[in-house]
Parts: C-alpha cells; structure tokens; sequence
C-alpha cells in the first residue's frame, strides 16, 4: 500500500511525499511450482550444452569453405555464445545464493566475506582479495553440517564463470579442417578393383614377372625393349626426370626434390631424397606409388562427370585404401657408395650406414668387388654402370649391389662401388583436387620415415610390421639401365640409362678428356651417385604393378550380375549383359585374360571422401576436450544441485537475489551491540573482519508482526540456533511458508 506523510524542508515549505510500503512476503517457499520456477534459470545453459556435446561427438558437418553465408554463420555464433556464457553464469549464480541463503537462515550462518560472493562469480581479483581469504580461514566455531565447504563451492563456481565463456566458444564456433563425408557415392553400386590380389599389389620379390607392361608394350618386349622408357608403368620411365635434376644440380646445386607428372591421372608425385649425409655417401629416396596416384586422378575425373553428392563438393579430398590391408605402402631406398681409386687395395661395398641391415645379414668379411668387373678405366671414356649380384655375399640379403667407374676430379679412375638397400613402408596419400593435381601424403621425408622406424646406428633392426624388404631380381634391375637412345653426352659412344645420368656430373676437360666435377667437389660424388642410383630404383618400384588397369563396376539396378565396366585409364569398357561377377575375364574386348571383378584375385579399393569447410569434431582438438570437461562440470554442479532442492526438504528462497536486496536487508538490520564490526563504516581493513559469522534471523516474533534481520554469531549456542524454536533475544530461524515483512 502507499502510505503519504507530510514533511518540513529545510527551506521551510511543506511538500508532500509517497512513501512505498510492500506487503510481506514468504522467505522459504516448499511448493512444486516454487521448485520448479527456481530451478527452470538451468535450463537454458543445460540445453545449449547438449547441443555442443552432439555437435562435437557425432562430428556434424556446417557449411563449406567459400560459402556465402559462411561469415555471417561464424559471427551469429559468436553472439550465440556470448548467450550461453550469460546462461552459464546465471546458473552458478543461483547455485551459490540458494548454498548462502540455506546457510544464513537455516544453519550457523555464512562468512561476512561470502556473503556477496555470489555477485562476483567470474572476478578473480575476489579470490584473490582479503574478503575471499578471510572468509575461507575464519575458525569457525559451530558445526558445519553440509559436505561440501562454502569456500570450495564459491572458488569452482567463480573460475568456471570465467572460463565457460571461451569454452563454449571453442565448442560454438565450427573448425575450418577437412570433414568425412558420409556415403560419398550415395549408396550406389559403383565398386573400384585393382585386379590384383592382396599379395601381389607390394611383393616382396621383384621378379621377371614383373618386367612386362601388359597393358601398352607387346608382350614379347615388355619393359626390356629398347624405348620402355616411353611406357609410364616400366621402372625407367623416370629416367628423363631425374637426369633433368642432375643437370639443375650442376647449375643452380637444387635440392633432390622431384616432380615427376602422370599423363593418364593427370596427378603429380613428389620423388624425394636425403638432403643431409652429402659427405657420408648415404642417401634415401622415397615415392608414392604410381598406380594409387593414378587411381585418386582418375576416379576423380569420374566423380566430375556423374552426378553424385562427392562430385558437387566446392572442396573435396579423396583418400584410397584396400579393404583388405591396413595401410597402403610405398617404396624407400637406401644407397650407399663409396670412392676407391684405381691403386686402391680392398675395394668393398660399404653398408655401415644402411639402416635395417644386421650383422647376421653382414656377417664380419668386407665385400670386395667382382674381379670380373673392369675398374682400370670407363670402357666409353665417360661413365661405366653394373649391376652385381649380392647373393655370393649373403643368402638372406634384400641388398642390390652397383658399380660406377669414372674419372674423378683430379685425372684417376675413380670406382663407387654401392649398396642398396629397398623396404615398402607404410603411407597415407591423399588427392586434394580442386587445388592441384599433387599427390599428398603424411611423410614426405624419407629420411624421417627410416629413422623412425629403425633402432639407432648400432642396432640396426627393424620393426617387420612398418619395413617389408624388397628382394630385387637383376633382370628387373637391368631395366632401370636400358641402353640410351633419347640423348647421348658423346654421340660416338652408346651410354645405358643409368650411366647417362650420372654422366651429366662431368663436363669434357680442356685435353678432351670427361671427368666428374660436381659441385661440392669429389667429397660429393659418393652421396651424388648414392642419390641418383637410390631415386632411379625408388622409381622403379614406384611403377610395379602399374599397367595393370584399375576397374570400376557399376551394377545394373539391383540385378547383381549384370552391369558396366569401366577402365578408368581409357574412360570406358563397354557393357556386358549377363556378366557373372566371378568369371575368369572382364570381357572379351580385353586384349589379355584378366581376373573376375569381384573374385579373390581382386583387391576392392574403398574410397574416403573428405570435404574442406566448417564442421564441429573431436578431431585433432585438446581445446575441445577441456571445453567439453568445463561445460560437463557445470552440468554435475548442477544435477548435484537439483537433486538437494528436490530432496533435501528445506524448500527454496528467491530472497536477496541482487546486491540491493541485500542491502536493503543490512539496512534494516539492528546490527551488533557488542561493537563488533565496529569502524567498519569506512571499509574493511582486516581479514579478519571478513570471517566473522552472520545469518538471517527473524525478530519482534513476540507480537503478530515478524522481520528478517542479518545478525552476527555471539558464540557458544542459542536455543534459536536451528532448531526452530523462539530463543533469548526473541530472535527464532526462518520457518518456510512465513510471510515477513
């Protein structure tokens, strides 16, 4: 009700003035609906955080980069956020006032340092203040009847009001990364086949078999015919690359990173080398194999034309697999050589830097050279290449053996001999189209790849699930060093392949004679050689298996034996009506017998498509994850909660919910006439101060008029002191359903 009184300015003139009176209200209410209302402000923050939580387990995606809208997304979130940070504070505000309020009316009381404590969640300056500690090591002297410390519950709730705010930002705002892309091809029936089997993609012995392109060259000349360097799947057809990099060595001394482009898949490979043991004659080369580069450019030159959801991607990434392997492999090559001169005694292959070579392998006997081979001079005046056979060595050996002989710098024969040494090493590679046509992969570095995966330099074993050797055949060897019919440094004298690129190291002296002279000098020419002879064989492995054609298999409708096949190397088969999927041939317009589609001898490729944009995930976050734990704290923080309103039987109490109730309460209040909290008028200087114990009270319970008032703790114990009951003092605890005034 409003009540008017009149009063006496000081300007003597009388003016007449509106006080405002409220009606007297219940402290402590115990209804279903008072729960209810009280309890709702959770809702909100809990809703908004499930919401992240799926986002961020189930990995859902947003919108691709380049999106038109995409910015405006991004920056709706961000207010969206600031939402939820709001929501989340507000929650843990009410947590603590309904922990003060229970403790300042129904138990002892709460620290004077507490009892704003609520209104300053997210101020770290107040756990740090003298009002924080002071209330946290008061000695209390009543008993604390709840399990939980006010001080712990005011610290967990003030350093999660600030950090929620970019914790719901980190879940919020959608990463920019690479997505999986779920049923790419759209439940169709379109299946890929390598019709090779599971053994035969990577095998452990290149042998004869090997040599044929069955594809492109007659059979009966293969990749032994004079010109198999033109064929992409025998292993010289690097050839023209490589003696490239030697001449930009000599002139501009780059580094031995090559990029090597398939004509069919459109697709680019990186051959990469060692670049630091230039003065220890050991290098180590590595490729993505041929046919799997060419599978990822011609499967997307598919997926362009049909009409599919991974062909209308802005940004997608394909990755193959073989549904039977774990991993996909490529080759790496160690080779090492060293410089003998001609008068030199013990000219041995060296193998003290191969890494995967053991002693049992070695044995303790240097390995001299084959005195079959002719070490007094180059039989064309530049350059001389041999294979050698390393079995008379070793019988376990996967080793290959080479000798070059040459004219050094400084006018004497010089002989290399060199060790080689090949595995097939686990790879993923990737294609990321709409960029470039640049086969990607997770390591580049072949020196990384050996080193991580073999025992330092004095125990060289290996790990057999990450290294499979390669045992090398001479016959496959010898087609890497084909005789020379694209260029020759002297038209007078016939140079093979391998004796033409490293040929390119030296120039014509000023008497007419050839010798090496690289940059870096003679120390260079052991890890020169070692470089060229370790990428041409790298290479080579590179293209095994790559005349065979990848095959893709579309069903007709749901008939399973029936459909269309595809050569994705010359875009289209023809159709066959009635084609058993498990015959021995694809089709009769195949020049040469091949496997059946789907039968043991063929291994299905299984495509993942990614796409490049704004997602939510779990993927390479630990940022997530830590939002992910403070958002769930909050959540336990508040379920704890519900469950003590629900069935702690006290009720709950909207009472002083902002610092002016609050006050309005202390100003209403008698305070202590013991001169307790006395200068405090000013502020409070002490820490002490801040530990002295107050609680609400109801007074002037003698008549019908009854009132809430802040009272310090005197000491020992009341009869007023929570049970109820009206004590000395007239002074009773606050009983729910009671209106105060």
């Amino acid at each position: 009700m409003i009540m008017e009184t009149e009063l006496l300015p000081q300007n003597g003139s009388y003016q007449t003035w509106k006080a405002t009176i409220e009606p007297p209200k219940v402290a402590i209410k115990t209804s279903h609906s008072a729960l209810l209302l009280a309890n709702v402000v959770h809702l909100p923050a809990i809703l908004i955080s499930s919401t992240l939580f799926y986002l961020s387990f189930a990995i859902v995606y947003g919108v691709d980069y380049g999106n038109p809208y995409s910015k405006t997304i991004l920056n709706g979130l961000q207010f969206v956020s600031k939402f939820h940070e709001i929501t989340i504070t507000t929650s843990l505000t009410a947590i603590v006032l309904h922990r003060i309020r229970y403790s300042l009316m129904k138990q002892s009381g709460v620290p004077l340092g507490f009892l704003a404590s609520a209104y300053q969640l997210g101020a770290l300056d107040y756990l740090v203040s003298a009002e924080f500690w002071g209330a946290a090591t008061a000695k209390f002297r009543y008993k604390i009847s709840t399990w939980l410390p006010l001080w712990l519950l005011v610290a967990v709730s003030s350093v999660l009001a600030s950090i929620v705010g970019p914790s719901s930002a980190i879940l919020m705002i959608p990463r920019l990364d690479w997505w999986p892309l779920n049923n790419p091809l759209n439940h169709t029936s379109i299946s890929t086949f390598l019709p090779l089997g599971t053994s035969e993609i990577w095998p452990d012995v290149i042998g004869p078999d090997l040599l044929n392109s069955p594809w492109v060259l007659p059979e009966s000349e293969g990749c032994a015919a004079d010109q198999a360097y033109n064929d992409h799947a025998c292993p010289s057809a690097g050839v023209k690359d490589i003696t490239t990099w030697v001449e930009n060595y000599m002139s501009r001394v780059t580094r031995p990173n090559i990029t090597l482009n398939d004509r069919i898949g459109s697709v680019s490979r990186y051959l990469s080398s060692s670049t630091t043991n230039e003065t220890l004659g050991w290098a180590v080369s590595s490729i993505p194999g041929l046919r799997q580069a060419r599978d990822m450019g011609t499967f997307a030159q598919y997926l362009s034309q049909v009409t599919l959801p991974v062909g209308k991607l802005a940004r997608p990434m394909l990755i193959p697999s073989y549904a039977s392997l774990s991993t996909l492999k490529k080759p790496i090559v160690q080779a090492q050589c060293s410089l003998f001169k001609k008068n030199d005694s013990n000219i041995a292959f060296p193998y003290d830097m191969l890494r995967g070579v053991s002693s049992e392998l070695t044995g303790n006997s240097p390995w001299l050279i084959p005195d079959s081979i002719d070490i007094t001079a180059p039989s064309n005046g530049v350059m001389d290449f041999h294979w050698v056979d390393m079995a008379p060595y070793t019988n376990k050996s996967p080793l290959l053996g080479g000798v070059f002989v040459s004219t050094t710098p400084d006018g004497l024969t010089g002989i290399f001999p060199c060790t080689i040494l090949s595995h097939w090493t686990p790879v993923s590679i990737w294609l990321d189209p709409m960029i470039d046509s640049t086969v990607r992969q997770d390591s580049p570095e072949p020196l990384q790849i050996l080193l991580a995966n073999v025992n330092n330099k004095t125990n060289k074993s290996t790990s057999p699930s990450m290294l499979q050797p390669i045992n090398i055949s001479a016959p496959w060897a010898e087609t890497i060093n084909l005789p020379n019919y694209f260029a020759s440094l002297n038209p007078s004298q016939q140079l093979t392949l391998l004796e033409f690129s490293a040929a390119n190291l030296g120039f014509l002296h000023a008497n007419n004679s050839w010798r090496l002279a690289p940059a870096g000098g003679e120390n260079a020419l052991p890890w020169l050689l070692s470089t060229i002879l370790s990428m041409h064989v790298a290479d080579g492995l590179s293209r095994v298996n790559s005349g065979f054609p990848t095959v893709l298999y579309q069903r007709d409708g749901n008939n399973d034996s029936t459909g269309v096949l595809k050569n994705l190397d010359v875009v289209h088969i023809g159709e066959w009506v009635g084609m058993p999927r498990n015959s021995g041939h694809l089709g009769e317009n195949y020049a040469r017998e091949a496997r059946g589609v789907n039968s043991t001898h063929n291994t299905e490729i299984v495509w993942e498509v990614k796409r490049f944009g704004y997602g939510w995930g779990f993927e390479n976050g630990i940022s997530i994850i830590v939002g992910v734990f403070v958002l769930l704290l909050h959540i336990c923080m508040v379920l704890v909660h519900l469950g003590i309103v629900a069935f702690g039987g006290w009720g709950v109490s909207s009472c002083w919910g902002s610092v002016g109730e609050l006050l309005t309460l202390a100003w209403r209040s008698t305070g202590p006439a013991d001169g307790r909290l006395g200068n405090t008028s000013a502020g409070i200087q002490k820490m002490k101060t801040w530990g002295e114990v107050v609680r609400v009270r109801a007074t002037d319970t003698q008549g019908d008029t009854r009132r809430l008032e802040l009272t310090c703790w005197q000491g020992g114990r009341a009869a007023s002191d929570g049970d109820g009951v009206k004590g000395d003092g007239g002074i009773q605890t606050v009983e729910a359903g009671v209106e105060y005034s």
